[in-house]
C-alpha cells in the first residue's frame, strides 16, 4: 500500500482503500482499477490522495515524472507568475499550493514538448 497525491496518480494503478467524498458518499470501492475519469472525479470532489496498492516494481508509465531542465523550470516559473501577478502566495497558503501544482504540471508540459 502506498499513500499517493492525486498529481502522481495514474490509469491502472489500483485501489487499496474505498474513496469517499467530502460527504462521505462512496465514490470508488477497494480494489477498482483507476481510470482517467476516475482521476478527473477526485479532482471535482477535492481528493487529494488515495491509497494504491503498487504492482511489485511495477508502476505505469505515466506515472514516471519527466525530467525537467532548469531552463525549462525557469520558464515555467515565470509563464506562471505573469499570469498570477496579482496573487501573493505568501499570504494565501492555498494560492502557494495551486501555483506550485500548476508550475509543476507546466514544467512537465514543456519539458515533454521540448523532447518530441
Amino acid at each position: 500500500m502506498a499513500r499517493v497525491v492525486l498529481e502522481k496518480l495514474a490509469p491502472g494503478m489500483r485501489l487499496d482503500k474505498p474513496v469517499c467524498n467530502i460527504h462521505g458518499v462512496l465514490l470508488l470501492k477497494t480494489g477498482e482499477v483507476l481510470t482517467a475519469k476516475h482521476l478527473e472525479i477526485f479532482k471535482t470532489w477535492g481528493i487529494r490522495e488515495v491509497d494504491v496498492v503498487r504492482e511489485e516494481g511495477a508502476e505505469p508509465e505515466s506515472a514516471q515524472a519527466v525530467a525537467v531542465p532548469p531552463e525549462v523550470l525557469q520558464t515555467a516559473q515565470a509563464r506562471v507568475a505573469h499570469r498570477f501577478r496579482r496573487v501573493d502566495p505568501a499570504a494565501d497558503p492555498v494560492m502557494a499550493e495551486i501555483l506550485r501544482v500548476v508550475t509543476e504540471r507546466l514544467a512537465q508540459e514543456l519539458a515533454t514538448q521540448r523532447r518530441a
